[in-house]
Formats: structure tokens, C-alpha cells, sequence
């Protein structure tokens, strides 16, 4: 570890704290800093999914951004109701494309 810090928590809060620190069977401090590293990881997946989906960032950034896989990005759009705008008629038209090329 490298640098401690000092926060103020609310009561609630670590009245929960205190809770999972006894599930857990672990230090209170351990858990905060579970937590911390949870919500950050989070936080980044969320982040980059809204850049993705303002088109501020390609997909591939998003998912590097947000320090997944593509396949895992893709995933984590899909279980938060993500729905691309590309179509069936995209797909068909970028396989007609492909096609003619392959045949050149």
C-alpha cells in the first residue's frame, strides 16, 4: 500500500461496512478498499460506455478505457439495455461489399 487516506462515511454506511466486514471475516479497512477498487472499476466501465455511446470514442477505446475485452465490453452494453442503432440492412450491405471484394 501506498498512501492512506482519511475519509468521513455515513453512519448507514458503515453500520453496512461493519456488517460485510463480519460476513467476510475481515478487517474493516480490507473492505473499504475492496470497495474503493469495485466502484472504480465500475465507475470506468460506465464512463466509457457513455463516451461510446455519444460517439466520442470508438468501441474498441471504450473496452480499453474501460479495461475489458471487446467481448466483455459488448456484453457490459447488452446487460445495461445498450441497443446499437446498426441494422440488419448495415450488415447486409457490409457483407455485399465484402463479398464483391473477396471476388476481385
Amino acid at each position: 500500500m501506498k498512501d492512506a487516506i482519511g475519509i468521513r462515511l455515513p453512519e448507514t454506511i458503515m453500520k453496512k461496512i461493519e456488517k460485510l466486514s463480519k460476513e467476510e471475516n475481515e478487517d474493516r479497512s480490507t473492505i473499504i478498499r475492496k470497495l474503493v477498487v469495485i466502484g472504480y472499476f465500475n465507475l470506468s466501465k460506465q464512463k466509457a460506455a457513455e463516451k461510446y455511446i455519444k460517439g466520442k470514442i470508438t468501441f474498441s477505446e471504450a473496452a480499453h478505457e474501460a479495461g475489458l475485452t471487446i467481448w466483455e465490453m459488448e456484453r457490459y452494453l447488452v446487460e445495461e439495455g445498450f441497443k446499437s442503432s446498426y441494422s440488419i440492412e448495415d450488415l447486409e450491405k457490409e457483407m455485399k461489399i465484402l463479398s464483391t471484394s473477396l471476388k476481385h
